[in-house]
């Protein structure tokens, strides 16, 4: 009997332990399998690699994991949204469904990556480049607090604890670079191809990715666009319930 299996991919400065809320409120079943892979410390999945060899590897060591048979479903927050998104590009048959948390599917443009004629990627190059030395050298008490007082993250929950000694700052910093937005390619063709197998869900309360996912709809008719009430951008810690009911009525029907 065929299985499914749940992949959840944490976002920055997350920890696998961030979706216990989501994973507590998701039905039980000996037919569903659940992994939340720690990717800034898997030696083939952390930010050493670029977009491209992150999703060949990711989505080779699913495969290895599942056989090929199953029935895979990728849930990814924030970058582990636009991780998630390149490895539903690399390899699409291998997805489901993909349900894409307040992520950013890149700027509108036909670029391939940075590009200092654009003026946007500039500005969001100099912007990661910024944070990433950041990351090298500033107190991790300061660096915290500078990092969630940034507008995006305003209205609500924070985040759980963030312990120094869990991270490597050069992996963090790494990240903010080699998997910058400003790197990142425009997959809005990519959520026009295969809507059928996306859902794009943002918080209610978070009004950048909220304008960003009307447009989307606008855009793209038959994109499945939720919205989560009471959530800010941290929608797995302000609404955890309410995204694993989303969750839930896209595999409820296959276990």
């Amino acid at each position: 009997m065929e299985r499914v299996n749940l992949f959840f991919l944490h976002g920055f400065l997350g920890r696998p332990t961030d979706w216990e809320a989501v994973k507590a409120a998701l039905p039980k079943s000996d037919r569903l399998t659940i992994y939340t892979p720690d990717y800034f410390k898997e030696k083939n999945l952390n930010p050493n690699h670029n977009f491209t060899s992150w999703a060949q590897n990711f989505n080779r060591w699913v495969q290895m994991e599942t056989n090929g048979t199953d029935r895979n479903v990728l849930v990814g927050y924030s970058l582990g949204g636009r991780l998630a998104l390149h490895a539903l590009e690399q390899k699409p048959a291998l997805w489901y469904k993909t349900i894409l948390i307040s992520t950013n599917p890149g700027f509108n443009d036909p670029l391939k990556a940075f590009d200092p004629s654009s003026e946007d990627r500039r500005l969001r190059w100099m912007n990661d480049s910024y944070w990433a030395e950041e990351f090298l050298k500033s107190s991790w008490e300061t660096l915290l607090r500078n990092w969630n007082a940034q507008p995006v993250f305003g209205g609500g929950e924070e985040e759980p604890q963030r312990i120094e000694k869990e991270y490597s700052r050069e992996a963090l910093g790494l990240a903010l670079t080699n998997w910058s937005l400003a790197q990142q390619k425009n997959m809005r063709p990519l959520l026009q191809e295969l809507s059928s197998k996306i859902c794009f869900a943002v918080g209610e309360r978070d009004e950048k990715f909220v304008a960003l996912a009307e447009q989307l709809r606008r855009d793209i008719g038959n994109l499945r666009v939720e919205l989560i009430p009471e959530a800010s951008h941290r929608v797995l810690f302000d609404r955890p319930k309410d995204l694993a009911e989303k969750i839930k009525s896209l595999i409820q029907q296959l276990l």
